[in-house]
């Protein structure tokens, strides 16, 4: 079963903020670079793929603030999709096209800029686009010389970014020298899945957060990697893991682009986006302990 994108993947709110990192090029590409401001050395390294509004975003960039507070580690947020986003007005637009209290004539503008940025955005972020960049990027974290590529590495997505994040887990990605990408990753409302093969094949611990009201992936799909996650979790690791080291929460009530897209003057939503947040701090922190590592290093 694929899970196809859909209007949802574009609605939502901007949050307000000011984002504290710096950006800089890093290997090749512009990235969004924080870390815990209190300057004490990360623990880990975590590398958000953001959703369909690019990595400029407030929304992203105010999270991976709270990450690198939160987890004590250094985020990063490059630039993957090779400045093709869809512009941040576009949430407002699809409010207007899919409310049922406007007219149609008010719905015609913002359905025709819907669709003239919708088809453009789709084809040139597609899978056999920006695979290729984002899997050099984290294989250049690892085979950097830095003391940085030592740190346990996260990789984190959400919406369009959910399935990079979800496909670094599997055994394929690895270095020239066979060691994993990433050690652990998580993923929030991913769109564009095939399940159950993208899930069959995750061989890296992987945490998903889900709502219940996400339209791009329903909840037969959600009980589908359940199942498989579920399964793969008795069985344990092939490299030695133990068992239960895959997970997903399911969000009752929660819509597409929740953990990172909801109404700030929204109770609810606001508490649904906490719960992902929380989740997946709980991930950083459970796989730094396991990995070992004590002390990281400044980013350089």
């Amino acid at each position: 079963m694929a899970t196809l994108p859909c209007e949802d993947c574009a609605t939502g709110h901007l949050h307000k903020g000011h984002p504290r990192g710096r950006v800089e090029t890093l290997h090749g590409l512009p990235t969004y670079i924080t870390e815990p401001s209190s300057g004490a050395p990360p623990k880990g390294l975590v590398v958000m793929i953001p959703d369909a509004f690019g990595w400029e975003t407030p929304n992203s960039r105010l999270l991976c603030d709270t990450y690198a507070e939160r987890a004590r580690v250094l985020v990063y947020l490059p630039e993957f999709q090779n400045g093709n986003h869809l512009p941040m007005s576009l949430m407002k637009d699809i409010g207007t096209m899919t409310s049922g209290g406007n007219s149609v004539l008010t719905k015609i503008p913002s359905t025709l800029r819907v669709v003239y940025n919708m088809a453009p955005y789709l084809y040139l972020t597609r899978p056999s686009v920006t695979t290729p960049g984002i899997q050099s990027f984290f294989t250049s974290l690892r085979s950097s010389s830095s003391s940085v590529s030592n740190l346990p590495v996260f990789a984190v997505g959400f919406c369009w970014g959910g399935l990079y994040a979800i496909t670094l887990t599997h055994s394929t990605s690895i270095t020239t020298e066979g060691k994993p990408l990433v050690d652990a990753a998580f993923a929030a409302h991913p769109s564009n899945l095939t399940i159950p093969g993208d899930i069959e094949k995750v061989e890296r611990p992987l945490s998903v957060c889900q709502g219940t009201q996400d339209f791009v992936l329903d909840m037969k799909g959600v009980k589908q990697i359940q199942q498989v996650l579920e399964r793969k979790n008795q069985a344990g690791g092939g490299d030695g893991m133990a068992k239960g080291r895959h997970e997903i929460q399911v969000v009752e009530g929660a819509k597409h682009g929740f953990a990172v897209r909801g109404n700030p003057e929204d109770e609810v939503e606001m508490a649904q986006a906490q719960r992902a947040e929380d989740q997946a701090v709980a991930w950083f922190e459970r796989w730094i302990a396991e990995s070992g590592e004590g002390e990281g290093a400044k980013a350089s």
